[in-house]
């Protein structure tokens, strides 16, 4: 059941899908945009999700990022909803947690070249690429 788990979770990374997930003991479901699924310090299987809907045993107004253990989930949809790595709520692929044994990462199919909007004002425009490219 866990490998089937993993395998809707890492698509949901990979495909950049919302997913809904069925936790444990708990009635409702979660709907939640899984960002990276890795081994943490303890050694357990986990998934960093951004819950966007659905059930909170906190009681916490949503949204908010939760860590979830991979044994705990015992079902995922997938959704058709597509989301953006949530960059300005604080994910970084860089993080060190990320750094051993990671299952999943957004972004790391494609190119993940994303930018504060902040920093894209700075930059100012890009050149267009007939322009940017220099011939020696």
């Amino acid at each position: 059941m866990e490998s089937d788990v993993l395998e809707l979770l890492k698509r949901s990374i990979n495909e950049q899908r919302c997913a809904a997930v069925r936790y444990h003991d708990q009635g409702g479901v979660r709907v939640v945009e899984p960002h990276a699924a890795y081994t943490d310090e303890r050694g357990e299987l986990v998934v960093d999700c951004y819950q966007t809907g659905g059930y909170s045993a906190s009681g916490r107004p949503l949204p908010f990022w939760k860590r979830m253990r991979v044994k705990k989930i015992v079902s995922v949809s997938l959704l058709n909803d597509t989301f953006e790595p949530r960059i300005d709520q604080g994910f970084s692929p860089s993080k060190p947690r990320y750094k051993r044994d990671v299952v999943a990462i957004v972004g790391a199919g494609k190119p993940c070249f994303l930018y504060s909007p902040e920093a894209l004002k700075e930059m100012g425009p890009f050149l267009p690429e007939e322009i940017g490219r220099a011939h020696v």
